[in-house]
């Protein structure tokens, strides 16, 4: 994590690291989660939206989604510093108190003064004792019905004094036949119905009057409630404001011409959930008519409006619009808000428009609404459409697929849908496909349907060849098994010849041509490495890119300068530092003729070698200056570096311009599918399609087990990724034989691996139970760690002693001793550098002479050579990764893990630094 935090800071600005300290200080990053490899966190900065960073510390790299310019964001850099300063927060669950609990019931003794009601509550105790409520109830010693706990809640956030009208509502509504109660010393029932005020309409005069009046049978009135039959309820005016309760007690006077508005106003009135009655037989009731909803048409630029309304009558004598009642002929109808309602969600369920608001829609979805839903409307429907407009012509669109080389050596294709009745563009084919719609509109106007059949089989296809075609519709040779795909998929189209003579060759149909290697190689290629040089030369010539996946020490390096060599012109090879030289050594070696630059160093200078040689860290911070040479090949050593699309590394390696590219890795994928669509982007942009395809596509479906899926991925790449296994090439190597050495712990350090086991056990347990498993992936590892180290050697431990019995350490004592007496060399690994410290004790008490190298070791290539001459020491202590990758020790021939790692892959690498030709 320091070496980060170092990277980060070269490429962060001064102002933006301090913005991002400010961020930690506030405690504004959030720890997500974090794995072996990857750490994932979230910035909140102040004003701004969240944003998701990634770290990777293994390999010094990070990526954010916010992909502002620049080296590294404000983002990263506060959460490189979290990490660093602990700032990072999970959450966490509070702890809880014992206490001793008793079961009370409580009793609500009411007062009356004048028109408002004061409340004590008293505390009943099973013994009959009782006293006033003086504490609060929710978290205390008392036990209480949840009704009581509810309503001590609702009161705690109320002032004292006569209770009002809002709270005395809310009190009763908790409480409706669950407590006792008194009302000036007498006992009551409470109940949460409402007593509802009414509205009425009677005579006065000739006109009318519109009032509101109290509920009958009332025996006394409070603010907020009222008793009726010795049951205290509260008292509702509906959704009534204060100033429409004030006019209603006064009362409102219509003259008998009034009579439309006073129809106007009762809809509106019953909406506010309050009960209105019509006292008097004055009022006209109107045609007996049920309301219905009439569809309005109108054709707009955009598409079909469609506006349906409700209405009474047909032709309609009244009409709702804007939640206005507009009559529209002498006659008035009664309204019927709930017939209203129920034919709206009705109308609603049936053609999925709602009823008041005009919505337009797009041509292609007005088409399949006239022909399917509108014919199933029962009302009305007003306005004209232009049929030929939207018209769907019941025709089959037949798919035509046509390719043409082009004098680049690139592909131009095209794809077109024919029909009786007019053609569709194929844009508008795929926009319609992928918004799942069933209609594609035609170039002479009207719809036809889509080709839905070939369109599932082929779609994806198509898909990613319009994503890597180029603003002339071209594509690479990259595209070379899509077109074939697509082309052998439509029996109207014939491949052509080019391209079939490629796709044999790369389905292994024809052997490659047999050349010799280039002038100026000094080195006796093995048949393997000759194969593997043609088909190296092959994709060069092709205009194709490939992974060269070949087993540990088969001479992948050596392979990749065989194809420089012949290509010519100047090369960029990206390698982790710890191989740059080594990378110098070989090209000296193999290639003496080319000129080598080491461009790493705070000197670092770039010219016109042949080779230039340079690390993944200085690929990001001189990327502007790489990025301006237009390269013949760019080499990936070591092309797991950029597996993870959205980091630095990978974008930076991405930009690069080349003729060639080439990737070099044993391992391909290490952890996601995803991370081969990373090395594919960097080698044929467009190739696998865009990362949402190939996810949809590839990842999904295999992370579910589909084998079709798997055998697609794998009949898709394998053309372009050659690997060999030692075991099936390099038959002159002796066989590799593995040994599991068991170690019995003494009773001392069986009692320490206990101990730690045992309190390991409890920790996980009660963080399990607190947070759950998602929330204790750390706390699980840690916990696995700590039992790891107790094994290896519990000085390993924080405050571990250092004199305690160590069982592994014993056994290697008497393995090293039998493996130097044979005149052997070994190799030990370990996670921990501290275990090799307890390494160096033991081989120092043996007078055993070692050389190391870890992380921070300097000079390693004067180690390696120390270790590789004859009279070199015979153990070297290396750390598994700072000395897993980029190393020839072909000087030992046994090979220690003093702890297997969980990676298998990554544990082999680290033996095949020995076993290799």
């Amino acid at each position: 994590m320091d070496e980060l935090l170092q990277a980060v800071r070269g490429s962060v600005t001064e102002r933006a690291w301090g913005v991002a300290v400010k961020a930690v200080r506030e405690d504004r990053v959030l720890l997500v989660s974090r794995d072996s490899d990857e750490i994932k966190l979230q910035v909140k900065l102040q004003g701004k939206p969240v944003n998701e960073v990634f770290l990777w510390p293994d390999d010094t790299d990070w990526g954010c989604d916010c992909e502002l310019p620049g080296k590294a964001c404000v983002h990263v850099a506060a959460a490189v510093i979290a990490m660093n300063k602990g700032g990072a927060r999970e959450s966490a669950e509070p702890a809880f108190k014992e206490t001793t609990l008793h079961k009370v019931a409580v009793r609500y003794d009411f007062k009356s003064e004048k028109s408002a009601l004061t409340l004590s509550r008293m505390l009943v105790w099973a013994d009959g004792r009782v006293e006033k409520l003086t504490e609060p109830l929710e978290g205390g010693r008392l036990v209480v019905d949840r009704a009581d706990s509810s309503a001590d809640k609702f009161l705690r956030m109320r002032p004292p004094g006569p209770l009002a009208p809002d709270t005395l509502r809310g009190l009763l509504r908790f409480l409706e036949g669950s407590a006792s109660a008194t009302l000036d010393g007498q006992p009551v029932s409470m109940s949460r119905e409402d007593l509802f005020f009414e509205i009425r309409v009677i005579d006065e005069g000739e006109g009318f009057k519109l009032g509101l009046f109290r509920p009958e049978g009332i025996t006394q009135l409070f603010r907020g409630a009222a008793l009726r039959d010795d049951v205290l309820r509260p008292t509702s005016h509906g959704a009534l404001s204060r100033d429409q309760r004030r006019e209603l007690i006064r009362g409102v006077h219509y003259a008998k011409d009034e009579v439309g508005k006073l129809m106007d106003t009762l809809p509106g009135l019953r909406e506010k959930d309050v009960p209105v009655k019509v006292l008097t037989t004055r009022l006209p009731s109107g045609a007996q008519l049920l309301p219905q909803v009439e569809i309005g048409l109108k054709s707009t630029v955009e598409g079909l409006e469609v506006t349906p309304s409700l209405v009474y009558g047909d032709p309609p004598i009244a009409r709702l619009t804007d939640g206005v009642f507009r009559v529209l002929g002498p006659v008035v109808p009664s309204r019927d808000i709930g017939a209203e309602k129920t034919e709206a969600r009705r109308f609603e369920d049936l053609m999925e428009l709602s009823v008041g608001q005009s919505r337009v829609l797009p041509p292609d979805q007005a088409a399949i609404f006239l022909r399917d839903r509108l014919p199933r409307h029962r009302g009305g429907v007003r306005g004209r459409v232009p049929a030929e407009r939207f018209k769907v012509v019941e025709a089959t669109l037949e798919p035509n697929v046509e390719v043409h080389q082009v004098p680049s050596g690139r592909w131009r294709f095209d794809v077109s849908f024919e029909g009786e009745r007019g053609h569709a563009e194929l844009d508008a084919v795929m926009r319609a496909w992928e918004g799942n719609r069933s209609l594609v509109p035609l170039m002479d106007g009207g719809y036809a349907p889509l080709p839905v059949d070939w369109l599932r089989e082929h779609g994806p296809i198509l898909r990613e060849l319009l994503e890597a075609r180029d603003a002339r519709g071209e594509v690479g040779r990259q595209s070379t098994a899509s077109l074939v795909e697509l082309l052998e998929g439509d029996p109207g189209s014939e491949v052509p010849t080019d391209l079939t003579k490629l796709q044999s060759f790369l389905e292994g149909e024809d052997g490659l041509p047999d050349v010799e290697p280039p002038d100026g190689l000094v080195a006796e290629l093995r048949p393997y490495q000759r194969v593997g040089y043609h088909w190296l030369r092959f994709l060069r010539e092709v205009g194709l890119s490939g992974i060269l996946a070949d087993d540990m020490g088969l001479g992948k390096t050596l392979q990749a300068l065989t194809a420089i060599l012949d290509a010519g012109g100047r090369s960029l090879v990206i390698a982790p530092t710890s191989v740059l030289r080594n990378w110098k050594r070989e090209a000296a070696k193999f290639a003496p003729g080319l000129t080598v630059n080491v461009f790493h160093g705070s000197d670092r200078k770039l010219d016109d070698s042949d080779i230039t040689l340079t690390s993944y860290a200085i690929l990001r911070l001189d990327l502007d200056m790489l990025r301006e040479h237009h390269w013949s090949y760019v080499v990936l050593d070591e092309a797991q570096a950029i597996k993870n699309a959205r980091s630095q590394t990978a974008r930076a390696a991405c930009s690069l311009r080349s003729e060639h590219r080439l990737c070099l890795t044993g391992t391909p994928v290490e952890n996601r599918l995803e991370e081969l669509w990373s090395l594919f982007r960097f080698l044929m942009p467009g190739f696998l399609g865009s990362q949402k395809s190939f996810k949809d596509r590839y990842s999904r479906p295999i992370e579910l087990g589909d084998r079709n899926a798997e055998a697609a991925l794998r009949t898709r790449v394998r053309p372009y990724v050659l690997r060999r296994l030692k075991k099936q090439v390099a038959k002159e190597l002796p066989p590799l034989t593995d040994m599991v050495v068991r170690c019995e712990m003494s009773e001392e350090q069986r009692r320490i691996y206990e101990t730690v086991r045992l309190a390991a056990r409890n920790d996980v347990q009660q963080v399990l139970a607190e947070r759950g498993v998602e929330k204790s992936t750390m706390q699980i590892l840690e916990a696995l760690l700590r039992m790891r180290q107790a094994c290896c050697d519990p000085a390993l431990l924080p405050g571990g002693a250092q004199d305690a019995p160590a069982c592994k350490l014993d056994r290697l004592e008497e393995l090293l001793v039998d493996i130097i007496v044979d005149d052997h060399k070994a190799l030990i690994f370990s996670q921990w550098t501290s275990l090799l410290d307890r390494v160096e004790v033991r081989l120092k008490a043996l007078d055993i002479p070692w050389v190391r190298l870890d992380g921070s070791t300097r000079n390693r290539q004067e180690i390696i050579d120390q270790f590789q001459s004859p009279e070199g020491p015979p153990v070297f202590l290396l750390s598994l990764k700072a000395g897993g990758t980029g190393l020839n020790l072909t000087a030992a021939d046994y090979v220690v893990h003093l702890d297997p790692w969980w990676n298998p892959a990554v544990q082999q690498q680290a033996t095949d630094r020995a076993h290799r030709i």
